[in-house]
């Protein structure tokens, strides 16, 4: 690999092979080294590179060989390559390349290619999904979320995750979340059953990641169950939002459910607006502390309410 001719964010790239070495032979303060200087370089602000796009193939042959340390660190690194910080904008829907269509054009081809680079590689990451460590599973779910064209690989992997236990919370939402935009983009509607006996129980604290994976599913027909569950999650982080992000939920979204909430909420069809309209008043009804109350969602769910403003207007 001519890596004096690939740059990244420094520069030539000619410092990239060793830092790769160093992941899966290096001592501990090496690989911890190693990362800090492949976050800096390759994955810079955010922004990718050529060297990031040529060094992808080494990290997945990472993920394929049983004897590197930290696979669950490559996952995470291999996920910001593909989505970046843009999660939020991009649920409950899932991946679209079309979504990328006002960056500049160099940008946005790199970042298609980064992907398609990625994405070659999902037959050696599916296997993590049944991992005996649940992070390194759970990881491998959120990461192969954004892969809906392998859908159909990934979804019977995925499927015996969610059901697999013990699970801990933020894993088994992580992964049901994760079956939302990868069934919803295939058309493939079979765990509409399984989603829908979850929302039933009322004493399953994960109903609304069932809830916003049912959403992509159903959609155009939403369930009113799904919608009342939505909202009164919502209303629940309002009561006390500090306390609420105290404990793990979700990978996704940087441990935010409301950041999954919201944009599902104002997705949902006409034909679902009036369950929602109505859901809106109970929730706004329960917020009680105004000094700690998370204002930007209170005003989206009023958003909802008046039908035609986007969003964070």
């Amino acid at each position: 690999m001519p890596w004096a001719e690939l740059r990244h964010a420094y520069g030539p790239a000619t410092d990239v092979p060793e830092q790769l070495r160093a992941l899966v032979r290096g001592d501990r303060e090496r690989r911890t080294q190693a990362w800090d200087r492949m976050w800096s370089n390759l994955y810079h602000q955010g922004s990718v590179y050529e060297a990031t796009l040529h060094a992808v193939p080494f990290l997945l042959h990472m993920l394929a060989e049983e004897t590197t340390p930290h696979p669950a660190r490559v996952l995470v690194f291999l996920r910001h390559l593909v989505v970046g910080e843009d999660e939020a904008e991009l649920l409950p829907d899932g991946y679209d390349e079309a979504g990328f269509a006002d960056w500049p054009q160099q940008d946005r081809e790199l970042e298609a290619a980064t992907h398609a680079a990625v994405a070659a590689g999902v037959p050696a990451i599916v296997p993590l999904l049944d991992h005996q460590d649940p992070g390194i599973a759970a990881e491998a779910a959120h990461l192969l979320a954004w892969f809906p064209g392998s859908a159909a690989d990934i979804l019977p992997a995925l499927r015996r995750l969610s059901v697999r236990s013990p699970l801990p919370r933020s894993d088994r939402t992580t992964v049901l979340i994760a079956i939302g935009p990868l069934a919803g983009a295939c058309g493939d509607r079979s765990d509409t059953a399984f989603l829908e006996r979850m929302l039933a129980d009322v004493d399953d604290p994960d109903r609304w990641a069932a809830a916003v994976a049912l959403s992509r599913i159903a959609t155009p027909d939403v369930p009113a169950a799904a919608i009342d569950v939505l909202v009164a999650e919502l209303g629940a982080i309002s009561v006390d939002p500090e306390e609420y992000g105290m404990e793990p939920r979700t990978g996704f979204c940087f441990n935010s459910p409301e950041r999954l909430i919201v944009p599902t909420l104002h997705r949902l069809p006409a034909a679902s607006r009036d369950a929602a309209l109505d859901a809106v008043g109970r929730a706004i009804a329960g917020i009680e502390n105004q000094d700690r109350v998370p204002w930007a969602e209170a005003a989206d769910l009023v958003v909802l309410a008046l039908g035609d403003a986007e969003p964070g207007y």
